[in-house]
């Protein structure tokens, strides 16, 4: 009707300008086309639009609509909770004596921690506990085909589960701003990730080949088992991340019952719990690159060592260098493992090899001492020059003497035959028999004043016309005793030469009979060395692998 009025008022007030009437009825044609257009069509559009939005926002979507779905969870929770009708703190059964089964349902997501000197194990993990209540059931036909609804876990009843072998420092509610499901057959679901940090008891003896296992124990802490009976079942490879040095190589959950006694005076009450086990293999490769590889070099370069010759000096020092290394390691070692009563095999192995290290200093000690052994102390026992250098030295594969001792020897007996050849040839004992007698008697007229015999030689090399006179036998008889004197010079020196030479020999024969000792037990003390260490590396790898 207004729509009309206008227009009727809007053909007046063209017409006033007194155009044709062609021309007004084409415009007037138009302006009613688009009154009608803007004033009928666009609202009947708007108002489909409006009336299919209110639909879709009525119209129920998995249950629930979001205006009509809303009062209908609305009524329904006012059902169930006003007037009193639900109490949270009272166990949701009919019957007192009915026990509320709990199932609860544990994911290990990832191991994040296991520290092996506090015992401590912490990993991600993802509850699931599910109960019926008989207080939250409702008909869904009576709410709008309302099956379910979510509610915080502080308007129900959930039961009071701990914890047990907390290792953190407070026990955390790990119910707390969670969110529960509740279905209308009176099931309800929590779900909750979580970090768990418990006690885990470490046996280190196969460190680093070593495999723990660690629990993580629930329970209810106020109610007994006629109360709540908790069941458990849970898996570790579901959601499981990996790890870069534990690996989980299986996973067990198992339901069990102890009873406690409160009071002396009480009867103990029976508890429910789930125990899962949560079974853990360590990865060892970055150990055996750290640990266990440098520890075997060490080890190959004390047996190295046994081939220095003494004369280097260096044997003593390289022993002990190793040995600080070891200790070394060893320390690292400690700091990584607990102070239990299991010696770990790594540490065990370490303690070995410093042992046969410390064995191998003290033999190197040993053969120095050997070695530099000389005639001041004492020759080589005739027992101990046919063991060691008899038949152990064939047995270690070592000859008695080598080839440039033999050498020595050869070159010092020569020397020692043509001095005894040059000490004959002025030996008194190659002249004639009488030798010493007649220049005995030379010596005695000369120091008398009288006459002398000539030697034989004289005698012979002399022409027999020449006259022997005073003076001529005189001087001929102090030259004989200059000749005489200086031969006994000689023969004292070449004697003590002699002598020197016997007893530089016999030394020199000793010092190297002892150095070929010291070889031999040098020789049997690497062997010894590498046998110990041979057998070490068995037994340890035995002890690991069973």
């Amino acid at each position: 009707m207004h729509t009309l009025v206008h227009l009727g008022l809007i053909i007046k007030y063209i017409s006033s300008f007194g155009m044709n009437d062609i021309l007004i009825n084409n415009l007037t044609l138009a302006f009613v086309m688009f009154v009608l257009l803007f004033y009928l069509v666009i609202p009947a559009v708007l108002g489909q639009d409006k009336e299919n939005t209110t639909r879709d926002d009525l119209s129920p979507s998995d249950g629930m609509g979001e205006a009509l779905g809303s009062r209908d969870h609305m009524k329904l929770r006012s059902d169930l909770f006003s007037n009193g009708r639900y109490d949270k703190s009272i166990r949701p059964v009919r019957n007192i004596s009915q026990t509320t089964l709990v199932e609860m349902q544990f994911f290990v997501a990832q191991v994040l921690d296991v520290d092996e000197r506090s015992e401590t194990f912490k990993i991600n993990a993802w509850l699931t506990m599910r109960w019926h209540d008989d207080y939250l059931v409702w008909e869904p036909t009576r709410y709008n085909n309302v099956k379910n609804f979510k509610i915080t876990r502080d308007d129900v009843w959930m039961p009071d589960l701990w914890l047990y072998n907390n290792a953190g420092s407070r026990y955390e509610d790990y119910a707390a701003h969670s969110i529960c499901s509740v279905y209308h057959t009176g099931k309800v679901v929590w779900q909750s990730p979580t970090i768990i940090k418990t006690h885990c008891t470490m046996d280190v003896t196969n460190f680093p080949f070593d495999v723990q296992t660690c629990t993580v124990t629930f329970g209810p802490w106020q109610h007994g088992a006629n109360e709540i009976m908790l069941n458990g079942t849970g898996s570790a490879d579901k959601y499981l991340r990996s790890s870069s040095e534990w690996e989980i190589t299986s996973f067990r959950a198992k339901a069990n019952q102890e009873p406690y006694q409160i009071y002396l005076d009480d009867e103990p009450i029976l508890y429910s719990y789930v125990e899962y086990s949560v079974f853990l293999r360590r990865i060892p490769t970055y150990f055996v690159f750290n640990l266990i590889m440098p520890c075997t070099l060490i080890s190959a370069t004390t047996f190295l060592s046994f081939f220095l010759p003494p004369e280097s000096g260096e044997k003593v020092s390289l022993g002990i260098t190793v040995l600080l290394s070891l200790t070394v390691f060893l320390l690292l070692v400690a700091e990584l493992l607990p102070p239990s009563g299991a010696v770990p095999i790594i540490a065990i192995y370490y303690a070995v090899t410093m042992v046969m290290v410390s064995l191998s200093l003290a033999m190197s000690v040993v053969v120095l001492n050997l070695h530099h052994r000389g005639p001041e102390t004492s020759p080589v026992p005739l027992w101990l020059r046919k063991i060691v250098l008899g038949r152990v030295g064939k047995v270690v594969l070592m000859r008695k003497t080598s080839f440039n001792q033999e050498i020595y020897y050869r070159s010092r007996k020569s020397q020692q035959c043509q001095g005894t050849r040059l000490l004959n040839h002025y030996e008194m004992d190659s002249y004639d028999g009488n030798y010493w007698e007649e220049h005995r008697d030379v010596a005695e007229s000369n120091s008398n004043g009288g006459s002398t015999r000539l030697d034989r030689n004289d005698r012979h090399t002399r022409p027999c016309s020449q006259p022997v006179t005073t003076h001529s036998r005189s001087s001929s008889n102090s030259m004989r005793m200059r000749e005489i004197n200086l031969l006994r010079k000689i023969h004292d020196d070449f004697r003590y030469l002699k002598e020197t030479q016997k007893r530089k020999e016999h030394e020199q024969k000793c010092h190297n009979e002892w150095k070929q000792v010291a070889l031999v037990v040098d020789r049997i003390f690497m062997f010894i060395y590498l046998i110990g260490m041979i057998a070490t590396i068995l037994i340890i790898v035995t002890q690991v692998t069973s």
